[in-house]
């Protein structure tokens, strides 16, 4: 599922996502059993079915954070792929078919709304053409399921924007611009902190006073409890990794923080 999390702070947006990717399959299981009616005393035979997730395997080293232009950030949560393609991929091509239009001054990109826009609509024709593959339609899922997520990040201007893009049925886009903290994906126990703040008055973080590396700790440290509260939970974990880390200003465009390199394992580097 993946935890992305944005503040927006006076000073910027930090950007951060964790890293770790899991493929599952579902197994369907149906039983056929007597029951004893305690009313009437007779027996009946029901045929009881039964649905779980089983993970297959994890990989904690996945791509979820990336700059775009130099100047926006992206984190993507949800499905890992769409077809036999993963997000890192689609993202970077999107990415070069947007340079190639404007080269040719056949698009322009004014500011983060017009890009989470043109990329809510450009993923999502790619989904639906992969579900048309697969002979299926869209209408054969929930009106509520979500196949992936974006935050989108930067400024329209001068002023900050987290935009979350949700593609499902059809494309939901949902703006921020208030300095607080936003959280995408498997927000449980972002969630709990939240409620922890409402029940005790006062304890809520000061967003508005934040300054850059407190954003950048803020960010952290939500991830990082999330992956040490699925640790010692029987529940099968799917935020974990290291954490990338970005930071995005209408000045400095964008940098990274903390980004992990390729080869970091093999280097021993397993933080």
């Amino acid at each position: 599922m993946t935890l992305i999390v944005s503040v927006i702070s006076a000073d910027g947006i930090v950007l951060a996502g964790d890293s770790l990717s899991s493929l599952g399959r579902q197994i369907n299981r149906s039983k056929v059993s007597e029951i004893t009616c305690p009313k009437c005393e007779h027996t009946h035979v029901v045929q009881a079915n039964f649905q779980s997730n089983v993970r297959k395997s994890t990989y904690s080293h996945t791509e979820k954070v990336f700059p775009f232009l130099k100047k926006y950030g992206i984190g993507v949560f949800g499905s890992g792929l769409i077809g036999n393609f993963s997000v890192n991929f689609l993202v970077r091509s999107f990415e070069d078919y947007v340079k190639e239009r404007i080269a040719k001054e056949r698009m322009f990109i004014n500011g983060v709304s017009d890009l989470a826009r043109e990329l809510g609509v450009n993923q999502h024709k790619l989904l639906m053409a992969e579900i048309e593959r697969h002979d299926q339609s869209l209408d054969d899922f929930p009106d509520n399921h979500i196949f992936v997520g974006f935050q989108v990040v930067g400024y329209d201007l001068k002023q900050p924007k987290i935009i979350e893009v949700l593609l499902g049925k059809e494309i939901k886009i949902k703006v921020f611009e208030d300095l607080a903290c936003y959280a995408s994906g498997n927000t449980k126990v972002v969630e709990m902190i939240r409620e922890h703040y409402k029940k005790e008055i006062g304890t809520e973080p000061l967003y508005q006073i934040f300054s850059l590396q407190e954003a950048i700790d803020y960010v952290e440290f939500l991830i990082r409890t999330t992956i040490d509260y699925q640790r010692f939970s029987p529940e099968i974990p799917n935020v974990g990794g290291s954490i990338d880390i970005a930071l995005v200003t209408p000045f400095d465009k964008f940098q990274w923080i903390r980004q992990k390199p390729l080869g970091q394992l093999l280097q021993g580097d397993t933080q």
